[in-house]
Parts: C-alpha cells; structure tokens; sequence
C-alpha cells in the first residue's frame, strides 16, 4: 500500500525508545500524535480514550464520508482513493478497493455483532457492490474474477492487472457478505472466482507460489511470481468447504497443496514478501502482513498444523525483531515493510491482536501485556486534530500521518475488534456487547436487560460484556442447557457471558 517511493515523512515525534513512566497522569507533558500520553499508576501505557471510543467514532466518519462526483454520482471517497492528505483532504492516489472489500468486511461481521449498527452494512455494500460491477470479462484469461486496484483512481475498476490473493480476499469478503445478507448474487460470484482461482493453481517452490503475485488479468502473463500470502487462497478454499461448495473436491485438493506449500517455502524460509499493491516488481520488501494474518489462520485451525504452537511463536518473535524494535513506553510499536518502514497502527494492532490470540493459547500474563500495551499505543492515532464533532479522522500512525481507508480504518478498527474476545477489558464495563464469536452474526438486538442475536452456522461460540446477570440463554425458543454457558469473571474481567451453540442459530440472553 505504502511502498517507499510514496512516501514522505509528515510527522515525527522524538520520543525515547524505551521510556519509563512513573506517575498516573490524564495530562502528561508528553505526547503521541495529537494526544496526551496516559498512564496508570504502575507507569503502564494506557489508551488515550477508550476503544470503544475508537471504534464508534471512526465509524462515524465512514458512514459520514465526504463525496466526491463520480461516472456513478456523489461517490464515498473510499469508493475512489485510498489515501487522502495529512489534513484528511481528499486526495486521488492509487485505490486498492480489493483490500477495500476484505477489511471492510472483517471489520464489519465484527462491529455489526458488537454494535447492532446497520449503517455500517450499508457502507461496506457500497464497496462490495462496486467491486462486484467490474469483474472481468469471461473470455478473459482469468474471467469472472473481480479487479482489484485502481491505478487510475475514478470510482471506475477497469485496470487490466490484479493481484491473486486479493481476488481470494475479496471472495471472502463475498461469502461473509452473503452471510450477512443472504443475497444469491454474492454467491453465485463467489462461484465464479473459486473455478477460476483453481484453475490457476500450481504446485509452487522456492521463486513462484502456487498463485502468482501480480499478473495480467486479460491475457495471463505473470508479472510477478511469488507472494508469501498464499495463505489468503487457503483461507478462501477453506471458507467455500464451510459453506459446502467443494468444486468436486478440487477446492479441498487446492487448499492442502497451497497450505503444504506455506508450511515448505516461506515459514521456513521466511521470505515474507509480495503483499502491498503499490511495491514496484523491481523491490523486493520483507512486510509483517503476510505472516501475521499467517499466523491467525494457524490458531484458528490449529488441526492444519501439528506445530501450530511453535509456528505462532516463531512467526510473533520474528515480527517483533524484524518490524518492533521501537517501544514507545513499553509497548512494541510495528512497522510495516522494509521499503516502507514507518511505524502504522493497524500493524501494530494487527501483531498485537495475534499476540493476544497467543495469549489465548498460553495463558501468560507476559503475553497478555504485550497484546495490551501495544493495543493501548495504537490508539493514539485515532482522532486526530483534523478530526470533526464526533467523526474521527485517524492518522495511519505515529510518523505517518496521511489518512489511508486501510490501515486508518478497515485494517485497523478489525484487529481491535478481534482482541477483545481475549481481553474482555477492552469493552466497556457500563454496556452490552458481543466481543467475539466465530461465525457470522446475521442479526442483533440490544435492549435493557436483555439482547437477541442470529448467526448464520448453527454451532458455534460467542462471548459478551454485559451489565447484567442472565437469568435465561434460550436457544432457538428452548433453554440452553446449563453446561453451555457461563456467566461472571474470565480473565480477571467481571461481567463476562460465554455462549456454546450446539446446533442453534437464535439466541436470546435476558435478565429475566
């Protein structure tokens, strides 16, 4: 997204790497972006404002975006750039609408469960439906496949070149949209993508993946071979299995030889390179994406990879030496790639929601202090000084100013989201919120005592910060049995209700 010929250093803040904090303060002399830097009274970092402060503000400002004219009228500007100016002035940069769609939508099957915001559906239709108006020709050599960057930033997708993972992210993207929804036409697209993306598939080694990087979608031609985020095939392969499209087994045989791949070439070799849409084929830059979002597919399906605990491990240090040498008050502060090295808040809540994942698994305060502290330095980008009312404009991070719909927001309000199934402090104590589940919440209500949701798999797990004491979990109309939930601490957190859905999809929790 950000690759070094773009790049100009707008804000730099002096601050010493390793700096200790000994006084609780809401107004300290120092400051991280625009903010106050805020302790507690071990010294600790913690947020400038609360997450859920983070998350609602930032989505004001997507659901109040400015427009800009466009072929199809008053567009969003996220529908025609990425990138705006240090100020939040719209900008035309280069529009990468493909991780648009993917993040947008992570973001949104979290926020929408955590908030009941419907909004929100609205404007990540917006991106999805634009998406899906520009696929390519059937007669093409990769048809039926949506583009996914713009070069030439008009609201219009008509560039010739693509990129593989991003084809299988934005059919991610397509499938949880359809759960959410329930339209056909996201499915039948999503069919479309599989054929062709299987189509494409090879056996993979050292100097080319088993999907190529970036090539041209018209006529085929490999522009460059290797990216180390295969695991985005993988995880669209995996994702047409759940849903019971299987392609007659191809979509099982192209998900084992691509991961088997992953598992040989790059996370033993760590050649972690080939992600972001703006890096030229002549710069070869090393980034953290790739085995982060690795490394959360590996604890997802921990039964893909008998040395899932070492590969995590492995992959968490490696990042943390690579891209999180700065701390900034005793939290790691990550960068994003090697030809682009700036430190950016969704890569630092990216390593940070993984870290607390790991957490999950380890259960060592020394890991849920790292996820902590480094959550707790993302914010400080939030709300900069540009910012109106209650709309955020966010920095992308501390050095890097301009606002991106990435890394400001998609690639950012996500990674919040997802940490806090694992530390449930991060949601406010004083409402009612879905922190976590691992299907997709289709419907949800919030009232005094009481909050209704729907999920689209029948089985599953949620967990909930709630004000009140349940009384009753029915599932489907029926009392859920007693042993599939519990409600009180976890984690040291009070308040915490924690649902397993055998084969129910609508559940009710109430006071009463």
């Amino acid at each position: 997204m950000k690759g070094e010929h773009q790049v100009k250093l707008f804000f730099v803040l002096s601050v010493l790497s390793g700096a200790v904090a000994v006084a609780c303060s809401t107004s300290a002399a120092e400051r991280l972006c625009d903010h106050d830097v805020v302790f507690d009274q071990g010294g600790r970092l913690l947020p400038w404002t609360g997450f859920d402060n983070v998350l609602r503000g930032s989505m004001n400002y997507i659901e109040r975006c400015p427009t800009v004219a466009t072929a199809f009228g008053n567009d969003p500007w996220y529908l025609v750039t990425s990138k705006l100016t240090d100020k939040g002035e719209f900008m035309r940069n280069q529009n990468c609408q493909g991780s648009h769609a993917y993040w947008g939508t992570e973001t949104l099957t979290k926020y929408y469960a955590y908030s009941g915001d419907e909004e929100a559906i609205r404007c990540v239709r917006l991106i999805i439906d634009r998406v899906l108006h520009y696929h390519t020709p059937a007669d093409w050599a990769w048809p039926n496949v949506p583009r996914t960057q713009d070069n030439s930033p008009d609201g219009e997708y008509t560039d010739e070149t693509g990129e593989a993972d991003k084809i299988a992210l934005v059919g991610v993207a397509y499938i949880k949209f359809y759960k959410m929804t329930g339209e056909e036409k996201y499915l039948r697209a999503v069919r479309r993508i599989a054929q062709t993306l299987a189509s494409h598939v090879s056996e993979g080694d050292a100097q080319k993946s088993p999907l190529p990087f970036r090539i041209s979608l018209k006529d085929g031609k490999v522009l460059n071979a290797y990216s180390s985020h295969m695991v985005a095939p993988v995880l669209f392969f995996d994702e047409m299995i759940r849903l019971g499209e299987r392609g007659d087994g191809a979509y099982q045989a192209k998900r084992d030889l691509i991961w088997k791949w992953v598992l040989d070439y790059p996370l033993k070799t760590s050649e972690w390179t080939g992600y972001y849409e703006d890096v030229g084929s002549e710069i070869k830059s090393v980034n953290q994406q790739s085995p982060m979002e690795t490394a959360r597919f590996i604890l997802r399906h921990p039964e893909l990879d008998p040395d899932y605990k070492e590969h995590v491990q492995a992959l968490l240090a490696w990042v943390k030496d690579k891209f999180g040498q700065t701390k900034r008050y005793g939290a790691t502060s990550i960068r994003e790639q090697t030809c682009c090295f700036y430190e950016m808040s969704s890569h630092t809540t990216r390593y940070a929601s993984i870290a607390a994942r790991w957490f999950g698994v380890t259960r060592d305060p020394r890991d849920r202090e790292e996820a902590r502290a480094s959550f707790a330095l993302s914010s400080y980008s939030a709300c900069s000084k540009y910012s109106k009312g209650d709309s955020f404009l966010n920095y992308v991070g501390i050095g890097y100013v301009n606002p991106w719909f990435t890394d400001s927001y998609f690639d950012y309000l996500s990674h919040i989201l997802e940490g806090m199934a694992e530390l449930p402090e991060m949601a406010p104590a004083d409402a009612d919120h879905i922190i976590g589940s691992d299907s997709v919440v289709t419907k949800v209500t919030y009232q005094p005592g009481r909050i209704e949701y729907l999920t689209f798999e029948p089985r599953g797990s949620e967990i909930l910060r709630i004000t009140f004491k349940p009384q009753s979990v029915l599932a489907d109309g029926k009392a859920l049995a007693s042993d599939k939930w519990i409600y009180g601490d976890y984690l040291g957190v009070p308040g915490v209700l924690r649902v397993h859905r055998e084969s129910a999809r609508d559940i009710v929790v109430s006071a009463k």
